[in-house]
């Protein structure tokens, strides 16, 4: 949705707000009053009014349930590719603005109509050689933007649980939680998160010798190294681990959510994880050519190719 359209929505908001405080005050006015001895419309039935409200309603409506998943993914995707795909892909989608302006490019994806997306988004996995898609779409558009719609619809899905193996004894027939952990697409990191808190020094849960990390910092630069070894991590692995440790139950992660911890990854802000203390986050090519984060203190493991973030 672009800035001219969330602008619009909110003016209609506002108009609607007004109209029904107009409604209020004429329908509270003093009874003595001329105005108030006349037979009042309510402001629905004025002429030239009829069906306003709803009609600004269902408008008000359409940005509730519009999302940004599409486009979302189709920023990961770019922030993942590596200099070549990254011009290639700058090139086929015909911006205006110069290859190296990041800022501009994430405003462009943000600016996209949902099938402008769709159609971008096949672009790119098809520029990163992703194989699911090439393998199920070819150089098939249409079944390309199947694909596409698809895999958003798994991305957007809050819940997908597992069977329950009881479910023939009169339980549910979805399993919601594991091991007392939420068992929907999310349940590996939420997994990963929990065990990462339990073992956190400040939570004086258990044996102070047991504890292996002292800080939140310490558990998701060990995380990163664990999980992803030589591919790395990308920027929303580590703010969706970051959302869960902690409260490996929370709600699920959605794009709402990509602010949370941001400000440990911003150089602008000095942020903690990428600077500091014995370790830290820096930014390496991966065996695939793609840039990922990695811990500092094991960079060299897995690539030759890497920078401290400035």
């Amino acid at each position: 949705m672009t800035r001219n359209e969330q602008q619009m929505y909110s003016d209609i908001s506002s108009i609607a707000k007004s109209l029904e405080k107009i409604a209020s005050v004429l329908e509270h006015m003093n009874h003595d009053s001329y105005i108030a001895k006349q037979e009042i419309p309510k402001f629905q039935d004025i002429p030239g009014f009829e069906g306003t409200k709803d009609a600004l309603n269902n408008l008000c409506n359409v940005r509730k349930d519009d999302d940004d998943t599409h486009n979302d993914y189709l920023n990961d995707l770019v922030q993942g590719m590596n200099q070549i795909e990254y011009l290639n892909f700058h090139n086929d989608m015909s911006f205006s603005f110069a290859s190296n302006d990041s800022t501009a490019m994430s405003d462009a994806i943000y600016e996209l109509e949902y099938e402008e997306c769709l159609g971008a988004i096949q672009k790119a996995l098809f520029i990163t050689g992703d194989s699911d898609y090439i393998a199920y779409a070819g150089g098939d558009k249409e079944a390309g933007r199947n694909f596409v719609i698809e895999t958003l619809k798994i991305e957007n899905d809050p819940y997908t649980y597992e069977p329950n193996p009881n479910r023939d004894k009169g339980e549910p027939a979805l399993l919601e939680y594991l091991d007392g952990v939420k068992n929907d697409s999310d349940y590996d990191i939420r997994v990963d998160a929990k065990y990462y808190y339990e073992n956190l020094e400040c939570n004086d849960l258990g044996n102070p010798e047991a504890y292996k990390f002292r800080t939140k910092k310490d558990c998701i630069l060990d995380y990163v190294t664990t999980s992803f070894r030589d591919k790395g991590a990308r920027y929303t692995d580590i703010i969706k681990f970051a959302y869960y440790l902690g409260a490996p139950n929370a709600p699920k992660y959605t794009s709402e959510n990509r602010g949370y911890y941001s400000c440990a990854l911003s150089p602008r802000m000095d942020g903690h994880l990428i600077q500091g203390g014995k370790d830290q986050l820096v930014k390496g090519i991966n065996n695939e050519g793609k840039e990922r984060y990695f811990a500092l203190s094991n960079v060299e493991s897995f690539t030759d190719y890497y920078k401290r973030i400035q």
